[in-house]
């Protein structure tokens, strides 16, 4: 009987990290970004690819460094897509200076005494979308990068990760369910109970009005129109799974949680009552969830953005 050869369940690949340096002068605006996640989400291989070699598909990292009262950028992916995401970035951004690092700052033996960490994860359901640049009159990077100036003890770092992987189109289809249930006046679900209760006040109230044109179906309020609007608009676009990590090094718990909660409030700048946005989970003191930043570990499925969101 001849011998079959174990399947290859893991493939690992080098990694570099690269310094990415944008003059003050620089002129490109939010939709760059969003034209460069769309060519970087080429790096997508089909699922079938990927079950037959045993591999998952991969991940870039794009991270914010507060350190020594200085922000960089940087962005950490395989060595073997190095050449392809350095020329993705530089089409959007010509004038970017890109080197590579022999030290990653995620990989110092750190001196502070407290290491604080969070996960950023989305409000609602995650075909629904977050407010984007469009919605913005001013760049809302410069809500972040405001609050990670403001650092001012000896020592203080913060760090944001932003990891993204691209995925296929089948998620559209679940906005298409999430659309079902809203437009058959089951939306409130993502409302909880309270929600719930409101709309049965209202119901009692006011009978539900319904629609000639699908007979049995109640009116939508304001509320659901858009956010009918906000997913059909959010599924014309390619998507990414991502993950948030907030890291803050210190020497005092209390000006960790004040720190943390600023920049959490930062993200929140994206937050809208009718559709989707950010809030913290998973808040910890525990030095090893260290390792899950460094090693840019992502096991899980994210949430999903698009990339206008996730270019904003």
């Amino acid at each position: 009987m001849a011998l079959r050869r174990p399947k290859q369940t893991k493939k690992s690949h080098l990694a570099v990290f690269l310094l990415v340096e944008i003059p003050r002068t620089n002129d490109k605006k939010e939709l760059a970004a969003e034209q460069m996640f769309a060519a970087l989400h080429g790096i997508l291989k089909p699922s079938r690819e990927l079950w037959r070699e045993g591999l998952t598909q991969e991940h870039i990292s794009f991270e914010i460094a507060a350190i020594g009262k200085r922000i960089r950028f940087y962005v950490w992916l395989p060595a073997h897509l190095r050449t392809f995401v350095e020329g993705q970035i530089y089409a959007q951004y010509p004038t970017a200076q890109i080197h590579e690092l022999d030290e990653d700052y995620a990989a110092r033996d750190l001196e502070q005494k407290v290491i604080y960490s969070t996960e950023l994860t989305l409000t609602d359901d995650e075909t629904i979308p977050i407010k984007t640049f469009a919605s913005f009159e001013v760049d809302p990077l410069a809500g972040i990068t405001a609050t990670l100036a403001k650092l001012e003890n000896i020592g203080e770092e913060m760090w944001i990760q932003i990891i993204a992987r691209p995925i296929g189109d089948e998620w559209h289809k679940r906005g298409s369910k999430t659309i079902a249930k809203i437009k058959a006046g089951k939306g409130n679900a993502f409302g909880g109970a309270g929600a719930m209760l409101g709309h049965a006040i209202t119901a009692f109230v006011k009978p539900p009005t319904y629609d000639a044109k699908s007979p049995g179906a109640p009116d939508l309020s304001e509320r659901d129109k858009t956010r009918v609007s906000g997913i059909e608009l959010k599924s014309l676009k390619l998507g990414y799974s991502v993950k948030v990590r907030v890291f803050y090094a210190g020497n005092d718990e209390a000006t960790a949680r004040l720190r943390m909660q600023a920049i959490v409030g930062a993200f929140k700048q994206f937050n809208s009552t009718n559709l989707n946005g950010f809030q913290s989970k998973f808040a910890s003191f525990d030095r090893t969830k260290l390792n899950e930043y460094k090693n840019r570990d992502f096991r899980d499925s994210g949430f999903i953005l698009n990339i206008e969101e996730l270019a904003s």
